[in-house]
């Protein structure tokens, strides 16, 4: 029973006291009726505890009443907060939509001046034209000498395959080819001893051999200016210059080991070749 009194107190002093809600009642009405309550709960009338209980259900739904404008002032903070945090995000993203759009234009202005220079200075263009023939072949046979690297593919003289046609894993070139059969012919890699490949380097105008060793990663540039500095991180093309090979086309990158060193590497490992793709000097470009 004193638990009940003192639940029933705790209740009215939650809602008449809190911080923030306007007292209906005056303090000296709130002592006498906390009186008059503890003095009939003494007698255990049934009446007065019936009518404590209805007092306690309803001076909790007015604890409720009361508080919900507090708690709908935190909703609404809260929501605009979260609001006020999207609004931002949205108008970032929307500056990073723009300079997106803006470096597209450029690509394309740099895409149509490349292409202008090309015609200026006869190169060949990069891309297939209607007239030239892709020839899809299996490796069937991978020489695996440590110095000789060559394959021999699943297509020939059949199939249109003649010396002298660029061989490409995916879309970077892994070789020539350098003998044909009825049915079958050989590819000379770009690894292999005997590979020379007349080259530039990015952004250079300097013209050098690029020659095979047997190794992916050990490429090397014959031929520079003694006072060239070979710089990492520079794609090596091919210049064009022997007459076969298409200008421009991507063979190897310039790197540093794990030693610091500058080193040379196919951008396509032919070891991991088993299709390929065969074209008369151009550059192979995947749809």
């Amino acid at each position: 029973m004193a638990d009940n009194r003192d639940d029933f107190i705790i209740a009215i002093r939650y809602a008449l006291l809190k911080k923030g809600t306007k007292q209906k009642f005056s303090l000296f009405f709130l002592i006498i009726l906390s009186i008059l309550i503890i003095v009939l709960e003494r007698f255990s009338i049934g009446t007065v505890t019936k009518v404590r209980a209805l007092l306690n259900d309803f001076i909790y739904r007015v604890t409720i009443v009361v508080s919900a404008p507090e708690r709908m002032v935190s909703y609404l903070f809260s929501k605009t907060k979260d609001h006020i945090n999207i609004y931002n995000q949205t108008q970032i993203l929307e500056e990073e939509v723009k300079i997106l759009k803006m470096n597209k234009y450029d690509m394309l202005f740099l895409k149509t001046e490349n292409k202008n220079l090309k015609v200026a200075l006869n190169f060949k263009d990069n891309e297939f034209t209607d007239q030239e023939t892709i020839i899809v072949a299996r490796v069937i046979i991978d020489q695996k000498s440590p110095y000789l690297k060559s394959i021999l593919i699943s297509k020939g003289v059949k199939h249109g395959i003649f010396k002298g046609m660029t061989v490409f894993s995916k879309k970077y070139l892994i070789g020539t080819v350098i003998e044909t059969n009825y049915l079958s012919a050989r590819v000379l890699l770009i690894t292999d001893l005997n590979s020379k490949i007349p080259s530039t380097i990015q952004d250079t105008d300097i013209n050098a051999i690029l020659a095979g060793h047997g190794s992916v990663d050990n490429l090397t540039l014959d031929y520079l200016p003694d006072d060239f500095f070979l710089e990492p991180n520079k794609i090596i093309y091919t210049s064009g210059k022997d007459g076969l090979l298409g200008a421009g086309l991507p063979l190897a990158e310039t790197f540093l080991n794990s030693k610091g060193r500058l080193k040379i590497r196919a951008l396509a490992d032919p070891n991991q070749a088993s299709i390929v793709h065969i074209t008369k000097g151009s550059i192979f470009k995947e749809n």
